[in-house]
């Protein structure tokens, strides 16, 4: 019942922060504008990153169990959104963020005790264990990179957002089944607060008047969030929620996004942290897609990840094996995304693109997309 009602505060003052958190919006200029990168119609409030995070605080305060640690966690959560405003409203440079998410990272797992000290059987030679200053270097990497893997897949209406409510619900009935409640209570609020925030996110019509984006505060918060819950579920003592590997297939779409983008600007002799116009929802949307149709396909793909990562879990496959089938897994999914446009004859009318998008005078590295006339939903950007 505590949960349920924690739950219940965290959807709730989520939306009251939406809603009160506008008109404070515009007098900061904490608004997102159309133009580069960015194909959304009008001026769009970057506040539910920050209203996420109020209801989080709201929703985990009231609960018990979580004591112990909840004071950093929610420092943790704290920094990374200051960052996130911070880069909302003045454009932080990449050198600047990574120093600073670090030391988020150390926080978290310093604070809550929460370490990366084993990746299972991933490679078939025994379990890979980590000890001392090893187990700390990859924490940090493991929670930098969902940082920036939540973000890189925040370019679209209701993405990240859906994502990562799939991924946090999978976790925390994973909890409940093995009895870690602690686990289960931090997704419940984190799966409300969500929610809440799709309300005014999803790509539907009806929200277009109160329409806001979770902004890098918001991505950045969720990045972090499900990095500390996959490392609880897969490292907690002899009596794990999942395997390592499986957590991987529940946040696969954003893990395939990072190291595809990360691979494909080293190869192209680019800086891995300077932006494109090559996410898995541009080539979408390049293929034909509209927003709609590019947001059901990343739907199915993250519901089909996540529901084998938890049938090969519950059969109790090698994770080795686990883990060449989720490598495989990536190289469908990356050649889907490329080959989109032979899958388009397959959606009804309704998923296709109504809009004529092209592309804009940019240096020849850099096609973007465009829209050329008003559209009931859009797109946004990394």
């Amino acid at each position: 019942m505590s949960v349920f009602i924690a739950a219940l505060a965290a959807f709730a003052i989520t939306i009251i922060g939406i809603v009160s958190l506008r008109p404070v919006a515009v007098a900061v200029k904490l608004i997102d504008h159309p133009g580069g990168r960015k194909t959304h119609r009008g001026k769009v409030p970057v506040i539910g990153g920050l209203a996420m995070f109020v209801g989080i605080v709201f929703g985990l305060g009231t609960i018990e169990p979580l004591k112990p640690f909840a004071g950093s966690l929610l420092a943790a959560f704290a920094l990374v959104v200051a960052v996130g405003l911070l880069d909302d409203r003045f454009g932080l440079s990449p050198w600047l963020r990574l120093p600073a998410q670090a030391a988020i990272a150390a926080l978290l797992t310093v604070g809550t005790g929460t370490e990366v000290s084993s990746i299972g059987d991933a490679f078939g030679v025994g379990v890979v264990q980590f000890h001392g200053i090893t187990e700390h270097v990859i924490t940090i990497l493991f929670v930098i990179t969902a940082i920036n893997a939540v973000n890189m897949l925040d370019g679209m209406d209701g993405l990240a957002g859906t994502v990562a409510i799939v991924a946090v619900t999978a976790l925390g009935l994973c909890g409940a089944v093995t009895g870690h409640h602690d686990v289960t209570a931090v997704c419940a609020v984190l799966a409300a607060s969500i929610t809440a925030f799709l309300i005014f996110n999803l790509p539907v019509r009806s929200n277009r008047r109160m329409r806001c984006f979770m902004g890098d505060a918001g991505s950045t918060l969720l990045g972090v969030a499900l990095a500390w819950i996959c490392i609880r579920v897969s490292q907690d003592g002899s009596t794990p929620t999942l395997s390592p590997v499986s957590t991987l297939w529940i946040v696969g779409i954003p893990i395939f996004e990072f190291f595809w983008t990360f691979f494909r600007r080293i190869a192209r002799g680019r800086s891995p942290l300077e932006a494109d116009a090559e996410h898995f929802h541009h080539l979408l949307l390049k293929a034909g897609f509209g927003i709609r149709g590019a947001f059901m396909m990343f739907l199915t793909i993250t519901l089909v990840l996540t529901l084998s990562g938890l049938v090969l879990d519950a059969f109790k496959v090698p994770e080795y094996w686990s883990l060449a089938l989720l490598l495989l897994a990536g190289v469908v999914v990356i050649s889907v995304m490329y080959q989109a446009r032979l899958l388009l004859r397959f959606f009804p009318q309704s998923a296709r693109r109504r809009r004529a998008w092209r592309n804009m005078s940019l240096p020849a590295h850099e096609p973007q997309l465009v829209e050329t006339a008003a559209a009931p939903v859009t797109a946004q950007s990394e």
